[in-house]
């Protein structure tokens, strides 16, 4: 209670501003949001990173040929591609809109590679056991 027994009103702070100055600090205020919730926005994993669309391979096992895929992949992860032990993929097609580069090993981690452009088909003889996708 303020001096006297009266009650104080307790409200919103107000600042004096010169003529002119508040749209100014509304502005400053409305950029600083609208940058911070694009910092956030940059700042997401998982489906911010993931391609979209389908990587398509196939592969042979014991006589018979299996056509199989990848569906909007995460991105910057190595995939290991189901296969059987002794049968790399072939006829891999990337329809992701993501770069893929494609490893001849299963840990994405050998020399042997090739990389694959959104909708570019690898040549005949590249055989692949692992991909990595990236925007």
């Amino acid at each position: 209670m303020a001096a006297g027994g009266a009650r104080s009103k307790i409200g919103p702070a107000t600042a004096a501003l010169p003529a002119g100055k508040d749209d100014s600090m509304r502005l400053r205020a409305t950029v600083a949001a609208a940058l911070g919730a694009a910092g956030m926005l940059l700042a997401l994993p998982g489906s911010a990173l993931a391609a979209y669309g389908e990587f398509s391979y196939s592969v042979q096992h014991r006589g018979q040929v299996y056509q199989t895929s990848i569906s909007d992949p995460v991105g910057h992860d190595c995939h290991r591609l189901n296969l059987p032990v002794d049968s790399p993929a072939y006829r891999v097609h990337n329809g992701t809109n993501a770069t893929a580069v494609v490893f001849l090993d299963s840990n994405c981690a050998t020399d042997t590679f090739y990389t694959l452009a959104p909708g570019q088909t690898a040549p005949a003889g590249v055989l692949v056991r692992s991909v990595i996708f990236s925007r």
